[in-house]
């Protein structure tokens, strides 16, 4: 299969994700959920190589424990934290737009981390997404930009996409030097252990379920917005680049927003119309990349 399907499913399914965390969180704490998604995505994992002795996660650990350690706590662990801390607070559309701006904070951390160049019309093209951003944060409300009350769960989602974006250039770094299964694997393990941990903590006396509903979300972000999604991103990072994934981070607003028609969430105008102002700068941002590379292989 071509790498890009394999960025293009991932997102789509991560794009559902919002909405399943959601489902959860109205049963569940944000630690106890990220819990259950990570319980039932690593023994997804763990099923796919059960026979690949070879490829179990151990292996990729005693390897490259600095890759390991930095994906799976900050990448992982880290992030989860943080995005179901902040859906407990904000809608998961909001959520959904703010984490299209993936593309332009992996670059900034390629530029920062890797040497990578930024030129003007990449810049412009940041900008035109930030203003997205804060139109979103505003509800629509360009006045509202002096007097900006930022909300608490808006601020953790943006908390979150800085990790995520972070994830991946690490991925890229670290993550070629293992087979893929074996790294995502290793990875996810290491992020529910520190959910094991961290339970007694903040969760209730024992591990808390739910009804019916709750089961059919902890599957759906489990094994497929987890599992399935995370292997088949890591796959597209090593063969792609992370600044090249990064742009397929836009089909995560349009997947949550499709999604929403199914789970009750409505969908006002200042959506529309911010999702558009992001994607506008994103799309530019990439596009002034793109012609920036072509320029040095012309030299």
């Amino acid at each position: 299969m071509h790498p890009i399907f394999f960025l293009l499913i991932a997102t789509i399914l991560w794009g559902l994700n919002f909405h399943l965390a959601k489902v959860m969180l109205a049963q569940v704490n944000f630690v106890e959920a990220g819990f259950w998604r990570y319980l039932f995505g690593v023994g997804f994992l763990v099923i796919l190589q059960w026979r690949n002795k070879e490829a179990w996660p151990g292996r990729a650990f005693r390897q490259g424990p600095k890759g390991v350690l930095l994906v799976g706590l900050i990448g992982l662990f880290a992030f989860n934290l943080l995005f179901f801390l902040g859906l407990q607070f904000t809608t998961a559309l909001n959520a959904a737009l703010i984490v299209s701006l993936n593309p332009v904070l992996t670059m900034l951390f390629a530029r920062w981390l890797l040497g990578q160049p930024i030129n003007n019309g990449q810049k412009l093209g940041m900008f035109v997404a930030v203003m997205g951003v804060l139109f979103l944060l505003s509800k629509g409300q360009v006045a509202n930009l002096l007097t900006l009350a930022w909300s608490k769960g808006d601020l953790l989602i943006i908390g979150a996409n800085i990790v995520f974006s972070l994830q991946n250039i690490w991925v890229r770094k670290y993550g070629s030097a293992f087979p893929n299964i074996s790294f995502t694997l290793a990875t996810n393990a290491l992020c529910l252990l520190g959910f094991i941990l961290l339970l007694p903590f903040v969760g209730e006396p024992g591990i808390q379920g739910g009804d019916l509903q709750f089961w059919l979300a902890v599957f759906g972000i489990g094994i497929l917005g987890t599992g399935l999604a995370y292997l088949l991103w890591n796959e597209g990072i090593k063969r792609r680049g992370a600044h090249e994934a990064g742009l397929f981070m836009n089909v995560v607003p349009l997947a949550a927003a499709l999604f929403a028609v199914f789970f009750g969430e409505h969908l006002h105008l200042y959506h529309l119309t911010s999702g558009g102002i992001i994607m506008m700068g994103v799309l530019y941002f990439q596009r002034a990349g793109k012609k920036n590379s072509s320029k040095k292989l012309n030299l």
